[in-house]
């Protein structure tokens, strides 16, 4: 009786350390994230480099070859295909399933302009991880600053609103508390003539934004209009997190921002829609090569309706390769799930439509890829170097002469495992 009682309690320890060990990352049976790449021809994210071979070991960049070097790692033939970074969308607006079908398009990192707090912790401590994931790593600004029954207080989130400049480092602090990577700010002057919903002051903003940089966060300004773009830069926004259209942009704003060093997120596709709504039928709804789901076509045909003038289209074109022209880096931000838009698609369309705006490949390139990662604080993403993450795309033609072969990626790899194996 004793020996048995002894064996159960045994048995009964072994199973409390079994069940208290960690559980493994899940990973595909037949995967493993270290291995040899090659021959590809390699976009960096900032140019096209000698290097042809990658080596990855557990989920990173290990080392790059000109030569196929000997090594007992697995070797992927790259066929003289192109390789790049994964894509970043720098706007969008994540829950449910967003994260994955980012992922499907070949965006390997998100970032969440304003979302659930708790839909962002939850996915904080995987983006430090190479683990096997169906998912594009999340950053985000958690919960927007704005003035009660301002923007952003309309999606059934609850949101703590500022009402005075006294308040701006508390709720900041809140902010950073609950998980936010950086501060997100919405600010209309009040004399716009387009009133984005009730706004905080000037006065608001302005604390705001110091009482960011107070906690060494960057301060990230929603703003629709030249004005307000104004006061924003004034004000000493490190970003602003849309472009505008309502006027082409000033000579002494556009010196502003370079002094500043601010740079610009455009989000031309969601205005695009706004404003033109040609570019979804003419790229996806209108190619059954494409393999577009239902629920992405139903937010690909919704539309917020508007009548604007056409030339508010033009002015988002000329304003858009002005700030390139002048220096103003740029981010790549689709601005996702909003009416017009659908996750990982739409963030292809946005380099189109900074292309038609005259924004030459590579520079198209980099601002959804090293410009991002740099400007927003990413770590190890963004680039095809050592150390980094092995965040890849796999594509049939060079996205410098071609950028619809980001469409339909030969492979995407996100911590060195690929999504098609």
């Amino acid at each position: 009786m004793k020996k048995s009682l002894v064996l159960a309690a045994i048995v009964a320890v072994v199973a409390v350390i079994l069940y208290l060990l960690p559980t493994p990352a899940p990973q595909p049976n037949s995967q493993s994230n270290s291995f040899l790449l090659g021959p590809v021809h390699i976009f960096d994210g900032e140019t096209v480099i000698e290097a042809q071979y990658v080596e990855v070991n557990n989920g990173y960049i290990t080392q790059l070859y000109e030569q196929q070097p000997n090594s007992e790692l697995p070797w992927i033939n790259g066929e003289n295909k192109w390789l790049m970074p994964g894509l970043i969308d720098s706007h969008v607006h994540a829950w449910g399933d967003a994260l994955e079908q980012q992922l499907q398009r070949g965006v390997t990192t998100a970032v969440d302009m304003f979302g659930s707090p708790a839909f962002l912790q939850q996915r904080q401590t995987k983006r430090y991880t190479t683990h096997y994931t169906k998912e594009a790593d999340l950053y985000g600004a958690g919960l927007l600053m704005t003035a009660p029954n301002g923007h952003g207080t309309q999606y059934g989130i609850e949101i703590s609103t500022i009402t005075n400049p006294d308040q701006a480092a508390e709720l900041v602090a809140q902010r950073i508390a609950s998980g936010s990577d950086f501060i997100k700010i919405v600010y209309t002057i009040a004399t716009a003539n387009y009133q984005h919903a009730p706004s905080i002051t000037k006065a608001e903003l302005t604390a705001t934004i110091a009482a960011a940089h107070a906690q060494q966060k960057l301060a990230l300004v929603h703003v629709s209009d030249h004005a307000s773009a104004v006061d924003a830069v004034a004000a000493g926004a490190d970003g602003l997190v849309h472009s505008f259209f309502d006027q082409r942009i000033s000579a002494s704003l556009l010196q502003a921002m370079v002094d500043n060093k601010v740079f610009v997120i455009p989000t031309m596709v969601v205005y695009e829609g706004i404003l033109r709504n040609t570019i979804n039928e003419q790229v996806l709804l209108g190619n059954k090569a494409l393999k577009v789901s239902s629920a992405a076509r139903a937010t690909l045909k919704q539309s917020f309706n508007l009548n604007l003038p056409e030339e508010f289209w033009h002015n988002l074109l000329w304003t858009t390769y002005a700030m390139y022209e002048a220096g103003v880096p740029l981010l790549a931000g689709s601005d996702a799930p909003n009416p017009n838009t659908a996750h990982g698609w739409s963030l292809i369309l946005e380099l189109m439509l900074m292309a038609e705006a005259g924004i030459p490949p590579s520079s198209i390139l980099t601002s959804a890829t090293h410009n991002a990662a740099q400007k927003l604080h990413l770590d190890q993403r963004g680039r095809v170097a050592l150390a980094h993450k092995a965040d890849f795309i796999l594509l049939n033609q060079s996205p410098l002469e071609n950028l619809t072969t980001l469409l339909t990626p030969a492979k995407v790899w996100k911590n060195g495992f690929s999504l098609t194996e």
